[in-house]
């Protein structure tokens, strides 16, 4: 097992791509993202709605491969209503 924080493209990066000028401020605040909901996988992507003060934005994050996206999804399906640094302080399986 490795924790979460400790995979390679964690925390996941929010907003709207490179030039949305939130993404620094994402980066390291980690404790202010909250996970609603996972919304997809897509190879070794993950999609999640998260909540960031009184925002609703979109954040990404890339595994390795698609085990570790999906098994990182499964923990941040069951940890919602969570912040980013406290699922980053889990362990998840490595596939």
């Amino acid at each position: 097992m490795t924790q979460v924080s400790k995979l390679s493209g964690w925390p996941p990066q929010g907003g709207a791509g490179a030039f949305d000028s939130r993404s620094e401020t994402f980066a390291v605040s980690p404790e202010l993202v909250t996970v609603k909901s996972v919304d997809r996988i897509v190879h070794n992507r993950v999609d999640i709605t998260c909540r960031f003060g009184a925002e609703v934005v979109t954040f990404r994050f890339f595994a390795a491969d698609v085990g570790i996206a999906e098994n990182v999804a499964n923990l941040l399906k069951v940890n919602s209503g969570r912040n980013l640094k406290f699922i980053g302080t889990l362990n998840v399986p490595r596939s």
